[in-house]
């Protein structure tokens, strides 16, 4: 890249309901960031946000976020669903040099106001998929994650580990909306199917939330701070539509971007050169599954490294050391908590999860049924 990128600031709010409006949590967000940094709003060239219309309930919904952004009479655009979309959108903007400040704001109501996993029922085709009601979001998920153990032999207790450890993590961050304390794989096997092999505590909860974050120039990035995150290397993927035309025990968009976000890094042998990963995984399955997909995990080991406890906080390579979207999942912000999240690390400022290896972090996000486009961001101190 001519350019580089910096992440110089970021604020993030979950909670099963926030008790407020889209334009009031927007407004805290924007405010409150600029606040930290000690600038406003002229400060900021262009104005990222990220929503979706049909969780807002009204078309076009960004015009009403815009102004208690800060962005009235600044340019702004909008980026639907996925956070990290946004991130790279914003990114891609600085690296060309149109801007040297950008504002990426994503937030969704998905807690009080949205039944999240009704809403992917619109994503599937209105002559065929949707007619049959035998897929939504739930049970999509739950036949990947059967696709997923059977190709690899695992049992069905990888996920009450996976959870449990996610769980454990997300107890520890004040900043997630699910937070249970004394989680144990016998508490996590005692919550209700959803749908088999899924219970309640493998899938997301639904989370109000939202994040700001300002990108930056390399220039501008010595102004607004002494820990800069710099963003090393994107990649995206998109895999096929129809489900069943699908292989649902890998995740072919994880893998083809993140071998386009490695190839931009510099980054040979991931699993090495990485210190932790935050993934965007709404379901326990999908952490090992995209971890395997990515290189973060050799594949078909997976059940072994969750028992040896690698992917734990201080194990060899920390997964979702934050909690992850099992802790807390506001669509459209998930992706941009997770680089929150990355970059909280990266800063030394993780707390009680902070990791001990932490100076390269792969981030990744999705969108669609059972991640059919998938985003990889490498970020570096």
């Amino acid at each position: 890249m001519d350019r580089k990128v910096a992440i110089a600031g970021f604020r993030m709010a979950a909670a099963p309901d926030l008790e407020t409006t889209r334009e009031r949590l927007v407004f805290e967000l924007s405010k409150g960031l600029l606040d930290d940094l000690g600038i406003d709003r002229d400060a900021v060239d262009n104005f990222v946000l990220c929503s979706n219309d049909f969780l807002d309930g009204r078309t076009i919904s960004h015009v009403f976020l815009g102004p208690p952004a800060g962005g009235y009479m600044k340019d702004q655009t909008k980026v639907e669903m996925d956070g990290l979309n946004a991130f790279i959108y914003a990114s891609m903007g600085i690296i060309s040099g149109q801007y040297d400040v950008t504002m990426v704001l994503a937030m969704s109501l998905t807690g009080s106001q949205v039944s999240p996993y009704l809403y992917f029922d619109y994503s599937l085709d209105p002559t065929y998929d949707r007619q049959l009601k035998l897929l939504n979001e739930l049970s999509a998920a739950a036949l990947e994650a059967r696709s997923y153990l059977a190709a690899n032999g695992y049992p069905e207790e990888l996920l009450d580990a996976v959870a449990v450890q996610n769980l454990k993590n997300a107890a520890a961050n004040p900043g997630q909306a699910r937070r249970i304390e004394g989680v144990s794989r016998e508490k996590v096997k005692g919550s209700p199917y959803y749908y088999e092999p899924l219970r309640e505590l493998h899938c997301y909860p639904p989370t109000d939330g939202g994040c700001a974050m300002l990108l930056v120039s390399e220039r501008k990035a010595e102004e607004l701070t002494d820990k800069p995150v710099w963003l090393l290397g994107m990649g995206r993927s998109t895999d096929i539509y129809f489900i069943g035309d699908r292989d649902l025990s890998t995740s072919l968009s994880a893998a083809q971007a993140a071998q386009r976000a490695y190839a931009m890094a510099g980054i040979k042998d991931p699993a090495a050169e990485l210190g932790f990963a935050e993934i965007s995984s709404p379901f326990a399955h999908q952490e090992p599954l995209l971890a395997e997909s990515m290189g973060l995990l050799e594949k078909g080991k997976a059940a072994a490294a969750y028992e040896a406890g690698d992917t734990a906080v201080d194990g060899g390579m920390p997964l979702n050391p934050s909690g992850g979207p099992l802790g807390g999942n506001p669509l459209c912000a998930a992706g941009l908590i997770r680089v929150a999240e990355a970059a909280r690390q990266l800063r030394g400022e993780a707390g009680e999860n902070q990791v001990k290896k932490a100076d390269k972090a792969l981030v990744h996000g999705q969108d669609g049924l059972c991640a059919q486009q998938s985003a990889v961001v490498i970020l570096g101190t």
